[in-house]
């Protein structure tokens, strides 16, 4: 049984190290061996203080709707405390007082095996396994192959993100870790293509900032870029996964929203115009702002034929100039093509 379980272990282990995408490694690393499928829940915890970990799994389509779903917190501690203490593999009853935030909403766990996965000796994830019967077989794997497995898992999903950070290159905006200008032109030509072959259309929404010269003309830019950030934190708690968000400009992000058509997107919008007016931006020092926006949304229903570049410098020329008019009555609000929608209402 030992054996077999050994086998099984470097096997799974073989498997994570072969995967080509971080979808393809959370899909195997949800399926660890000597445990019945439907007698476990995984888990992996992520420590990404900087956010950088998430914007990369988001631009790679990773949600937590995968196999083995993944956060992201900014301190792992701040999770669990016992994870001060967890410098090798744990595993026995499992306690819902102390590790329930691990499998928030599953009852009638049992057991519980958590991997630390360390880097340079630092603790930064925690891969875990729970169950619904006493003790799994995997329980049964000795203290060098469960560390040999939490090696394998760190090693592995390193190589993934290094990857994808290599690929993000040039396409990842510095000031918000939103994708680049430049990304987004990469994605409308896709986007473009598929509408082409599936004959829908492509939505998108350019988001302008309000008044910011007047924030960094009076408090520096320090104080403009805080807006920057925490604007593109609320339009992004609003944007569906399958959409791409970029920064667009000094003072613009642009939202893409494929198979959409553009009154269809008013919604987003109004959800983007909500946040920004539910509360004042913090300039830091105590000192608040009520920032608004402008947004601008347009569509295009590409010809098999047409040009794509032509198609996807349209889209946006629309949108900016539905934008150009809300500015012009004043910001705060939206519009569609040429239909105008006064205040976001």
């Amino acid at each position: 049984m030992e054996d077999a379980l050994t086998a099984q272990v470097l096997a799974w282990e073989c498997a994570l190290l072969r995967a080509e995408s971080l979808g393809e490694w959370l899909d195997i690393a949800a399926d660890p061996p000597g445990v019945q499928r439907d007698d476990r829940v995984v888990s992996l915890l992520l420590a990404d203080p900087t956010d950088e970990l998430r914007h990369i799994a988001a631009g790679n389509h990773v949600t937590r709707d995968v196999g083995l779903p993944v956060t992201f917190v900014d301190s792992l501690v701040g999770v669990a405390p016992q994870f001060a203490a967890l410098h090798e593999a744990w595993q026995g009853e499992f306690r819902a007082a102390d590790d329930e935030l691990l499998f928030p909403g599953v009852a009638g766990l049992k057991y519980l095996l958590m991997l630390p996965l360390n880097r340079n000796e630092q603790l930064t994830g925690v891969f875990s396994v729970a169950t619904r019967i006493e003790r799994p077989t995997l329980a049964d794997a000795d203290a060098p192959l469960l560390a040999h497995a939490g090696t394998v898992l760190v090693a592995s999903l390193e190589r993934l993100f290094d990857r994808a950070r290599l690929l993000r290159g040039g396409l990842v905006d510095a000031l918000t870790g939103w994708h680049s200008h430049r990304y987004l032109q990469s994605r409308l030509r896709e986007e473009i293509a598929h509408s082409q072959r599936s004959g829908g259309s492509t939505a998108c929404l350019i988001v302008d900032v309000d008044r910011l010269q007047s924030v960094n003309d009076d408090l520096g830019q320090p104080a403009g870029d805080r807006v920057l950030r925490e604007i593109a934190q609320r339009i992004e708690s609003q944007v569906r996964s399958s959409d791409t968000a970029s920064r667009f400009g000094s003072d613009e992000f642009a939202v893409l929203m494929p198979d959409t058509e553009a009154p269809q997107g008013a919604p987003l919008a109004e959800r983007i115009l909500a946040a920004v007016r539910g509360a004042p931006v913090d300039l830091g020092g105590g000192l608040l702002r009520t920032i608004s926006v402008s947004i601008g949304i347009a569509a295009v229903r590409p010809a098999a034929d047409d040009d794509r570049k032509t198609s996807s410098d349209q889209l946006l020329a629309d949108a900016m100039a539905a934008l150009h008019r809300v500015k012009r009555r004043g910001g705060d609000g939206y519009e569609i093509a040429a239909v105008t929608i006064a205040g976001g209402t």
